[in-house]
Parts: structure tokens; C-alpha cells; sequence
């Protein structure tokens, strides 16, 4: 079964785990270095030969998500000056918010993250489930390879839950 590109773990979905995670240097090189060598099927495809175009690309981009505004305007005129053409794609944000998850279920030491099926939704920006935002959050996870359960270790399909119920998020076994 191949995989979309869109759940692979691009240089810009690590680097803001790493920057939200507010690791010592030598700790964001030994997860980058684990990524690559580890979960390498879970990168996307430019970078899975070419380890130390990985970390240059992802301290790039660390790079520019802690630059200020001004900064950031002052670096757009340069790159355009060297007609460096920047393609930003519409931003998927089940997939960052997962990729993110998952980084963070396989650094932080923490093997779960729980939160309420309501707060998940208003991450998003929705109020109610509906079959096809529903349908889009399971195959980002199963693509992913993230599983939801209840409390009692009991997996769980998040359509046929309370709104209101805790759940679980984990790492397929």
C-alpha cells in the first residue's frame, strides 16, 4: 500500500516539533539523526538518502520560523532577487497537526497525548463532526499510523463516540 506524500514528514513538520519542544541542540540532532535512521519510510522521499541535506533543510527552516515579521519580508526580497522560486502548497492541517503528534508521541518520552473529542474538533476550527471531516481525521491517522482509544486501553473509532469523551492518541503498535 503506498502511502500520500502529504504524511511523510517534511523538513518544515520537524522543525517546528523541534522548535516547540525547546530541545539542547545535541538532543534535536539526535532525534533528527534517529528519524532518518530509524523511521526513515516516514520521511518524504527527497530526503530518506541524503541525511545531511535533512538537517541542513531543517535548520533552514527553523531558521525561518523564528524570524519576525521584518526579518521574514527582509528575506522574501532576497530570495526573490535570486528569482528562487518558493512553492508553498495548501497547507494541510490534519496532516501537520498529526505529524506533529506523532514527533512528539516518539521524542517527548511521553508514550500518549489525551485530549477531549470536542477540544480536537475545535482545534480545526469545528463545532460538530461531520462524516466527511470525520473520514479525513481517520485516514490522516491511519496514515500516520496513530490509533485512538479510550481509557481503557480499548480502541475506538471517533465517529461512534460522545463528543464530550476523552480520547487517547497512541502509536500503532
Amino acid at each position: 500500500m503506498m502511502v500520500h506524500t502529504k504524511y511523510k514528514f517534511t523538513p518544515k513538520d520537524i522543525a517546528g516539533y523541534l522548535l516547540v519542544a525547546n530541545l539542547p541542540r545535541f538532543r534535536e540532532d539526535e532525534i533528527i539523526t534517529d528519524l532518518f535512521q530509524e523511521h526513515n519510510d516516514d520521511i518524504v522521499y527527497d530526503y530518506r538518502n541524503d541525511f545531511i541535506k535533512l538537517r541542513r533543510h531543517i535548520h533552514d527552516k527553523m531558521i525561518l520560523l523564528e524570524m519576525n515579521d521584518e526579518e521574514y519580508e527582509e528575506a522574501q526580497l532576497i530570495i526573490r532577487e535570486f528569482q528562487i522560486e518558493k512553492s508553498e502548497a495548501i497547507p494541510d492541517y490534519f496532516g501537520a497537526y498529526f505529524k506533529y503528534i506523532k514527533l512528539k508521541l516518539l521524542y517527548s518520552g511521553n508514550g500518549y497525548q489525551r485530549i477531549k473529542l470536542r477540544t480536537l474538533l475545535k482545534e480545526f476550527g469545528y463545532k460538530r463532526r461531520s462524516a466527511a471531516l470525520m473520514e479525513s481525521i481517520n485516514r490522516t491517522m491511519q496514515a500516520l499510523h496513530l490509533q485512538a482509544y479510550l481509557k481503557q486501553h480499548e480502541p475506538c473509532d471517533l465517529e461512534e463516540i460522545s463528543i464530550d469523551q476523552m480520547v487517547i492518541i497512541r502509536l500503532k503498535a
